[in-house]
């Protein structure tokens, strides 16, 4: 009984035993795994995601722009020491054949790594990791560019350290791109944005690639550099590059219509070179690089796939008939790159024949494969085009319908920005209709079958006395003054104080400065421009 007794006894203690093992076992691995996990969330949230891809929807370059640049040939362009000639890509120009680039006169291509979404996620470039392997094996010089829809200084700032995180395993050897466009849109996520927020996103993003060790520069369109950027704030500390496209273009002309910094100038968004299909945007640098090292050489570089060319992207096929929402453009090619064929109107119809997963519909017209923005169109066919704000170039038109004529003369252009393609000009006591105004100081007028935009404070209903004609004696009655003056909007400068004998030596755009010597109470000033006296009416000027 003793020993039964005992060996009970024995059996309880050791079961005991057993199980607060068993329990300091289970809490044991329980709190590793806690660490573990802890730790794990830790880790991601260091993570930097760069391979999301976004849909063509939420892209904010899939836009379908007016603007048409001059046409150019890569083998139009020469060598020119100091200077650089290159590109600048993205997903939109499909699969590129790099060697070929190589052989057509670009020295580098500013390739686009990504962009923010209108949904305000970020994603890489489809095609951006292709590009830049091909390029530089081709032996392309690489800068990149990020196209920013940043509604604040965090966002900016996220963007760069993704941007970094994308490219430290490459050689960039041109600067690192500050890209916001679109922000003049109702439907961009950047539009209530002022100018302090707008340059202080720039500045955010800038700063933080360059503290870095990569060079950078700062992207904007000559129509928005005084109107929409502290550019006072951007330059000297980043370099500058400037779209402006004109009739006439690089290398003819040398540089755009700016007088201040300036180092890089897209000229052309239709240029035309071997290996790349449809148009592309053309680029001169005022500067040469020299290829550079990878920031992280031991960083992981991503396998890249081989873009798929139009005839291999995957359209659903279908057969129904498909008209504009609104309006849009029948393009050559699958990008906003390719030539328009023909504008598609509300109301009009064609056969679509394929949708894309690229954002694109296949397009039957005239017998002819054209190809168009898919969100633009319907298949609804009953639908009436919505009443619309009149917007251009982001200035919305009101109708105005009136008789106007130039109170001096007044350039006639194709759009309204002081960069638009001159078409014409209006003299005083000639009348045309204006049929539409904009409050940031454009009037849409009819002109030989055309629509033009002229500026509204050169415009009158009646004819204005010009200024006294009289020219100037040696004693001119000239006050003498000694200060820099820039034109309101925009002004001509005449060999004489004259407007009707006088000779137009240039035109005079806000934001650029000359120094004016002389006031005269017939309502003439007396300039310096380029080493010579100059003339221009005083109104239309403003000091610095």
């Amino acid at each position: 009984m003793y020993n039964v007794n005992q060996k009970r006894k024995w059996i309880i203690i050791v079961g005991v035993v057993i199980v607060f093992v068993a329990v300091g076992i289970f809490f044991f691995y329980k709190s590793i795994s806690h660490e573990d996990n802890t730790s794990d969330k830790k880790d991601n949230s260091q993570i930097i995601e760069t391979n999301q891809v976004g849909d063509a929807s939420i892209d904010p370059e899939n836009i379908d722009e007016q603007e048409e640049g001059t046409s150019i040939n890569s083998s139009q362009l020469n060598v020119q020491q100091g200077k650089s000639n290159g590109i600048d890509i993205s997903k939109w120009q499909g699969k590129i054949d790099w060697n070929k680039v190589k052989k057509s006169q670009i020295d580098f291509a500013y390739i686009r790594i990504g962009y923010r979404g209108e949904n305000g996620v970020i994603y890489k470039d489809d095609n951006a990791d292709y590009n830049i392997q091909q390029a530089q094996k081709a032996g392309i010089l690489v800068g990149v560019y990020f196209y920013s829809t940043a509604i604040n200084q965090k966002e900016a700032i996220e963007e760069a350290k993704w941007t970094l995180k994308c490219i430290e395993g490459y050689s960039i050897s041109y600067p690192v791109v500050y890209d916001c466009e679109g922000y003049k849109h109702a439907s961009s996520r950047t539009y209530k944005l002022g100018v302090k927020e707008r340059t202080a996103n720039a500045l955010s993003f800038l700063n933080t690639i360059s503290k870095a060790g990569y060079e950078t520069m700062f992207y904007t369109s000559l129509s928005d550099i005084e109107t929409h950027w502290d550019m006072k704030d951007i330059q000297g500390k980043h370099k500058i590059w400037i779209a402006q496209y004109s009739t006439k273009i690089y290398p003819q002309k040398a540089k755009p219509d700016y007088s201040g910094q300036c180092d890089a100038w897209q000229y052309t968004n239709k240029g035309q070179v071997n290996g790349i299909e449809g148009n592309v945007d053309m680029v001169v640098c005022y500067f040469e690089n020299k290829k550079a090292q990878p920031k992280n050489k031991n960083a992981d570089v991503p396998k890249a796939s081989v873009p798929l060319t139009d005839q291999d992207k995957i359209y659903s096929s279908v057969n129904e008939k498909v008209t504009a929402k609104s309006e849009t453009n029948l393009r050559t090619l699958a990008t906003t790159k390719s030539n328009i064929v023909t504008t598609l109107k509300n109301g009009e119809t064609v056969t679509r024949i394929g949708i894309g997963s690229n954002g694109w519909s296949k397009l039957r017209y005239k017998n002819k494969r054209v190809y168009a923005i898919t969100s633009y169109l319907t298949t609804d066919l009953s639908v009436k085009q919505e009443e619309k704000e009149d917007i251009v170039n982001g200035q919305k038109f009101e109708a105005k319908k009136d008789k106007v004529t130039a109170k001096d003369q007044v350039n006639l252009r194709a759009s309204p920005s002081t960069s638009g393609k001159v078409v014409g000009t209006l003299n005083s006591g000639d009348f045309l209709e204006r049929v539409a105004i904009s409050q940031n100081g454009w009037s849409r007028l009819q002109y030989k079958g055309q629509v033009v935009y002229a500026i509204t404070s050169y415009l009158s209903n009646e004819v204005i006395q010009k200024p006294q004609q009289d020219e100037p004696t040696q004693d001119d009655g000239f006050t003498t003054v000694n200060e820099k003056v820039t034109a309101k909007s925009e002004t001509n400068l005449r060999d004489k104080p004259s407007v009707d004998t006088s000779k137009v030596v240039y035109t005079l755009k806000n934001g650029e400065y000359v120094k004016r010597i002389g006031i005269h109470s017939n309502g003439w000033s007396k300039l310096e421009y380029n080493g010579q006296i100059v003339y221009a009416i005083s109104s239309y000027l403003v000091n610095e």
